[in-house]
């Protein structure tokens, strides 16, 4: 797969608030570098890797470093300001424990604790310095690597309570890039702009999408992001930014705190997703930053996942998104996926009817890390609900019991065991569930409680252990009307049905 090195680099950090520059020859000499240092360390072709960097330079650099020295390449899930606590650092050794790598990437300031890394051979990446660099490599790089090697493990964002790696090869890498920039018609004369974490399949996407065509890359540190919103909308207003991408939720936070004295006619598509997408979001934003010329058809609803490397749908340059019944259309499927919907039963519906969406193609993933694989063209079963019309896909929610929120998700069973722990109610009591809401603009969490002694502290005490322990925040949370969640005749509970009662008023 070619690499192509982009012409220019530039990477904003606390450290780097006006952006730091990076020759092509920097950011190719920094990637052999860090191949030599694995290779003398004993890492060999196959092997897997783990990366832990702080920094989003050092994290490109050593991607690719693994790719040229055989390996593969995970890079640790972290979270801005909060990658120290005992939450986060239990997910990382939930993931290290599946991974098994043969090494592990660090770099200071901020390593992992002793008790993680303990079990695995470490290495702490140096600092390297541009002016070091007197040969700089040739402007294109050939990762010599056979379509069905391993190019990276990306471990879902519902890997709490039970990690699982989605195995990425370097066949579908390439299908999955290539359809990518096929369909929003990126070369090397863009310029990516992205915040999104490197962990993220959204984020990494945006890295690997650039080097695939040359196109000039803006790598800003997450946390800059969070700390200041804008210093987005700004970035891609000072480096004339072409491409992008984010969450609706940071569209939505943009609406509200706009950014001031940006230009934003260089931007020409903005891939919107990671979580339900919102016409109203979509609207207020446009709206926004009219004045700040933001064109019509820059914002983009998009449809994928980490199985999927990243991409299954989105729209045509400048498109307008329709609404159908609500709910904003993710584009057209991109070169080789294909959508199929089906009832509960398997059975396809009738077009234009709501279903469980499946996929397959060629950037569909074999299976996880250590998990029997599919068969050959398989549908994969991605846990979403939607229907197909006029050509486009249109997602409704999930049947899949996960709740979404931002980039992470959270299985709704772990859920539902802390509220019950922290109200001391047996198992079966609470059920946890995703409510769309189109007036809001967003997907409501919901945790209905079966309880016969119910006040507004034990809504408090819920809601404080769920956000404590786990990291979600309960956005409505009370005790199921007639003080009765429904069962099956086994005494199961079914969430499934609690959600659809509660969206008619009846639960």
């Amino acid at each position: 797969m070619h690499i192509i090195w982009p012409k220019n680099f530039h990477y904003v950090s606390r450290a780097h608030t006006e952006g730091l520059h990076v020759s092509s020859g920097f950011v190719a000499a920094y990637a052999n570098s860090v191949a030599d240092l694995l290779k003398t360390r004993g890492v060999e072709p196959g092997d897997k890797v783990a990366l832990w960097l702080t920094g989003g330079l050092d994290n490109v650099a050593a991607m690719l470093g693994c790719w040229i020295a055989g390996a593969t390449f995970c890079i640790l899930p972290s979270y801005a300001g909060r990658s120290d606590t005992e939450r986060s650092q239990s997910r990382i050794e939930n993931v290290l424990s599946v991974l098994r790598p043969k090494m592990l990437v660090q770099s200071q300031p901020s390593m992992l604790s002793e008790q993680i890394t303990s079990p695995y051979e470490t290495m702490l990446l140096p600092g390297f310095e541009e002016e070091t660099t007197s040969n700089p490599a040739p402007m294109t790089q050939i990762i010599a690597r056979p379509a069905d090697d391993m190019a990276f493990i990306q471990f879902t964002s519902g890997s709490t309570g039970g990690a699982r790696g989605a195995v990425v090869r370097f066949g579908q890498l390439k299908a999955n890039l290539d359809a990518l920039a096929k369909r929003t018609a990126m070369t090397d004369r863009d310029c990516m702009v992205s915040w999104a974490p490197l962990y993220h399949d959204m984020g990494l996407m945006a890295v690997l999408l650039s080097l695939r065509c040359g196109s000039d890359l803006v790598l800003m540190e997450t946390d800059t992001f969070v700390r200041r919103p804008s210093a987005w909308l700004e970035a891609i207003s000072k480096y004339n930014g072409t491409v992008s991408t984010a969450p609706p939720t940071a569209l939505k936070l943009l609406s509200r705190r706009k950014a001031k004295d940006v230009d934003l006619s260089s931007w020409r598509y903005a891939w919107i997703g990671g979580e339900s997408v919102f016409p109203n979001v979509l609207d207020a934003f446009e709206q926004a930053y009219a004045s700040a010329n933001l064109a019509k058809g820059v914002l983009q609803p998009t449809y994928g996942m980490a199985e999927t490397v990243v991409g299954i749908s989105c729209g045509d340059p400048g498109s307008l998104w329709s609404v159908e019944e609500g709910v904003v259309s993710c584009g057209p499927p991109l070169e080789g996926m294909e959508f199929q919907i089906i009832d509960e039963n398997d059975n396809p519906v009738a077009e234009g009817s709501e279903g469980r969406v499946m996929v397959r193609g060629p950037s569909v993933m074999k299976g996880y890390l250590d998990q029997p694989e599919v068969g050959e063209n398989a549908w994969f079963e991605t846990g979403d609900l939607g229907f197909f019309r006029h050509g486009l896909l249109f997602i409704t929610g999930r049947y899949k019991d996960v709740l979404k929120r931002g980039a992470e998700s959270f299985p709704a069973a772990l859920v539902e065991v802390v509220a019950e722990e922290a109200l001391g109610l047996r198992t079966g009591r609470v059920a946890a569930f995703a409510n769309r809401r189109a007036d809001l603009g967003k997907e409501e969490i919901i945790l209905l409680v079966e309880s016969r002694n119910w006040d507004d502290q034990n809504a408090r005490i819920a809601a404080a252990a769920v956000a404590s322990e786990i990291g979600l925040q309960i956005d409505v949370i009370r005790n199921a009307q007639g003080g009765r969640l429904p069962r099956t005749s086994s005494g199961k509970l079914m969430r499934q049905k609690t959600a659809a009662l509660y969206r008619e008023g009846m639960v």
